[in-house]
């Protein structure tokens, strides 16, 4: 029975389309590259993927699967992936339609519907209007001003998407989602007032620039019947100069939409903002559209999207008319079963989304994969089965260190039946994620530090804190099988290893905050780096940060996460960058310089090395003896991240 969540289950009725929706739990356009090989059409592992967030409880579903005019990319390896999704498949091969038909029924299996999205855009060269070419405000680079589109070229592209449409119903789809927002595609180019300046009659009043996207609604649903959903972005404010859209433009494009759409989905003013990070201290920092468009009482339906992972703030928005669809992309990820977590009951099992956005890409720096910091069964779900062992004999498990990754060793060997102690040197557990989320920012991150501990304290995970285990501590006890997590410590070159007290490392800065200085050197631009600076910036010091490769944090996903953070630096006094410098020598007053060649002095009173972790392996390999299975998973294995110590600790935890 649902008792606390009976708004999000509740079922939803599109009136215009007549179809019924069996929740209110929507997965917003997502396609992690991790699930998709080079064919194109949609693959076993996509559909497999797809059909388990139906059966766990997703009423719509809407993928990325094909360019708008459904025509595949050329099969380079650098155009399988497109800004971190999916796309380029060959909906009008007739030897891939059976794929596309098979995932459709997949979702259907389930009674839940699936839409895909398009972003229609025009031909090369032209645009809505006479200006600049596609929108992207923090990278004005290449752009031109493109040609206005005639009305026949319009139509022809309505004719297009048409044709596309058509496909998607004849092979099971249940609707599109027009990507309308950020005013990037055609249809939101043709919204705002930024970007469209025709002088006939699809341009100018508010009725005139929906006339042309409107249009296309009505084209679809002549072809495809009127329960072929259609699912339309838009930007829900704009208050920026060239922007100029208010939510009173949104609460009228409620109304002029009636009839021709069915869902509205609100989204911020630009897309990379739409991905929230720490730096943003609310949450669900654009719900108020949802809010205010739902105001104009209009039978078009509205979808809220961008933060809502929190079960009981969905609830109230539900409850409270702000919203009749909860759209999430990345809370899936992290939590592909969530609608059965609040059936059972299990609210609190949540797993926080640390926001880092290695789900669209990893880093900058590595190949074009997508990852989950924090669920580590993410794009192993179909696998698994073969991979974990059905069976086990108990054993007696000693884990060794309770950072993340012996947590998860510890929690995944317990949920195996296994007998677990793990031993943690201090006073409580966490490791470095305890340094790491000292931050205000880093609230995402602290969010899912605190969810891992509770859930450690709460297990059957026998604890020994304030515990330094030895590996004669260890060999007495006799295990059957040894972990070890021992972490990482500070990388600090030779030429750093002074007696100045004005150099300290990055945890010791961070514990120890009343030792640092008012003119802050930071010498490694790595995303510890980055923040670090931010922080002490934030604290009132001067900061300058010393890097020696030609860019700030190249192993941070470029995905939004790292034009976010770049925000954030720009605006910030005082803050300096140095990037393709060495550093030379290091004294009381401050760090000697090499940039290229040009040599200077930075003055600082406290020089603060962010110059990576070298993992303890040979600490770590003193507790294998040979009399019990061992393992070195996490920074002790190798210093690397926060997904890589929770892939490690579940892996080693649910196969030992």
């Amino acid at each position: 029975m649902i008792n606390n969540y009976s708004g999000l289950f509740s079922p939803l009725y599109l009136p215009d389309a007549n179809v019924i929706l069996k929740n209110r739990f929507e997965v917003c356009p997502s396609s992690p590259v991790f699930i998709q090989g080079p064919e194109p059409y949609p693959g076993e592992r996509m559909i497999q993927h797809y059909a388990q967030l139906a059966k766990n409880g997703a009423s719509l579903i809407t993928v990325h699967l094909i360019t708008w005019d459904g025509k595949p990319l050329p099969p380079t390896t650098e155009n399988v992936v497109l800004s971190g999704h999916l796309a380029g498949m060959d909906l009008f091969d007739t030897r891939c339609s059976h794929y596309f038909a098979q995932l459709a029924e997949a979702v259907h299996f389930y009674n839940s519907k699936i839409l895909v999205r398009v972003t229609v855009h025009g031909p090369e060269g032209y645009d809505i209007s006479n200006t600049l070419s596609r929108y992207i405000p923090h990278n004005m680079t290449d752009l031109k001003m493109n040609k206005e589109m005639t009305k026949e070229m319009l139509y022809e592209s309505v004719e297009t998407l048409v044709k596309v449409c058509k496909k998607l119903k004849e092979y099971g789809f249940d609707g599109v989602f027009l990507h309308s927002a950020y005013r990037m595609t055609l249809f939101g180019r043709s919204l705002s007032t930024a970007t469209n300046k025709r002088t006939d009659e699809f341009g100018g009043s508010l009725e005139n620039r929906c006339r042309f996207p409107f249009y296309a609604c009505d084209e679809i649903k002549k072809a495809c019947g009127k329960d072929f959903i259609i699912e339309m972005s838009i930007t829900g404010e704009d208050s920026t100069e060239e922007g100029r859209w208010t939510l009173e433009d949104t609460q009228k494009f409620m109304k002029l939409a009636e009839g021709h759409v069915d869902i509205v989905q609100l989204r911020c003013w630009e897309i990379d903002h739409t991905s929230i990070i720490g730096y943003e201290p609310n949450p669900r920092p654009y719900a108020y559209m949802a809010a205010a468009a739902k105001k104009a009482n209009s039978r078009v339906l509205v979808s809220t999207t961008n933060g809502f992972l929190d079960p009981d703030a969905s609830e109230q928005t539900i409850e409270n008319n702000e919203s009749d669809l909860i759209g999430m992309a990345r809370g899936w990820i992290c939590n592909p079963d969530l609608p059965q977590k609040l059936l059972a009951g299990k609210a609190d099992e949540i797993v926080p989304c640390i926001r880092c956005n290695k789900c669209l890409l990893a880093s900058n720096d590595a190949a074009p994969v997508s990852v989950c910091s924090v669920n580590p069964r993410f794009c192993l779900e179909d696998r698994l089965d073969k991979m974990i062992p059905k069976e086990f004999r108990k054993k007696r498990v000693a884990v060794i260190g309770g950072g993340p990754a012996g947590m998860e060793a510890a929690l995944s060997a317990v949920e195996h039946g296994h007998d677990v102690t793990l031993y943690e040197k201090s006073e409580s557990l966490g490791g470095l994620l305890k340094i790491a989320t000292i931050a205000d920012f880093k609230w995402p991150l602290k969010d899912f530090t605190e969810y891992l501990i509770k859930k450690t304290l709460n297990s059957k995970v026998k604890l020994k804190l304030n515990t330094l285990a030895t590996p004669e501590m260890i060999q007495n006890e006799d295990y059957d099988v040894v972990i070890a997590a021992i972490g990482a410590e500070p990388s600090i070159p030779s030429a750093f290893k002074t007696n100045n007290q004005n150099v300290m490392t990055a945890a010791e800065a961070y514990l120890h905050p009343e030792k640092v200085g008012k003119k802050v050197a930071v010498v490694g631009g790595g995303e510890v780096g980055v923040e670090t600076a931010l922080y002490f910036n934030g604290l009132g010091s001067e900061t300058t940060i010393i890097e020696m490769q030609e860019m700030l944090m190249p192993q941070t996903s470029f995905e939004h996460y790292y034009y976010m953070i770049e925000c954030e630096w720009e605006q910030r006094e005082n803050f300096n960058i140095m990037v393709n410098t060495s550093v030379c020598s290091v004294s009381e007053n401050g760090v000697e310089c090499d940039t290229k060649g040009d040599k200077r002095f930075v003055e600082a009173d406290t020089i603060i090395l962010c110059l990576g972790y070298k993992a303890k392996v040979e600490d770590a390999f003193k507790f294998g003896n040979g009399k019990a299975e061992f393992y070195h998973i996490g920074d002790c294995l190798k210093a690397r991240s926060l997904q890589t110590a929770m892939r490690e600790g579940f892996s080693i935890g649910s196969t030992i």
